[in-house]
């Protein structure tokens, strides 16, 4: 049983050589109060003894009932019409080319005016003829990757 004295935690070690203060429960900072416990359950169990249970307190079950609605209470309402999808949904540009009219607005430029600079640019990488129409141009970044997508696109159809 020697053993059993050296095996004791260091949360038991100091609870057993602190004297017990005379602060309430309720005036102790809750971390305090957590290590009070801990401290507790250290020495019990150190001591070859088991903190005893605390009772499960069961909180009644409080059970939703549904209201009954009166049958005659509202008249039913009038079925509403399906919505028919709008055709241009299926009109709507997509990709690179919904950015066209933005660009034009923006630049006031037609986008036949880009195309021809970025041919006139030459054989290049993507982001190459990118950064010179954003350099040379003050072309935004999203802008001048739209127009270099979409003419490579073209190019590589032909």
């Amino acid at each position: 049983m020697a053993t059993a004295s050296r095996s004791k935690t260091v949360a038991a070690k100091t609870a057993a050589k602190k004297p017990a203060t005379k602060q309430t429960a309720a005036k102790k900072p809750a971390a305090a109060k957590t290590v009070a416990k801990k401290a507790s359950a250290g020495a019990a169990s150190a001591a070859g003894k088991t903190a005893p249970a605390k009772p499960a307190v069961a909180k009644a079950a409080v059970a939703k009932t549904a209201k009954a609605k009166p049958a005659a209470a509202k008249p039913a309402a009038a079925a509403k019409p399906a919505r028919a999808k709008a055709p241009a949904a299926a009109d709507k540009v997509k990709g690179p080319a919904s950015y066209f009219p933005s660009i034009e607005k923006t630049y006031g430029k037609p986008v036949a005016h880009w195309f021809a600079l970025i041919d006139g640019l030459g054989a290049r990488k993507h982001m190459d003829l990118v950064a010179e129409l954003k350099r040379a141009h003050g072309l935004g970044h999203g802008h001048a990757n739209a127009l270099v997508a979409y003419r490579l696109a073209q190019a590589g159809k032909a």
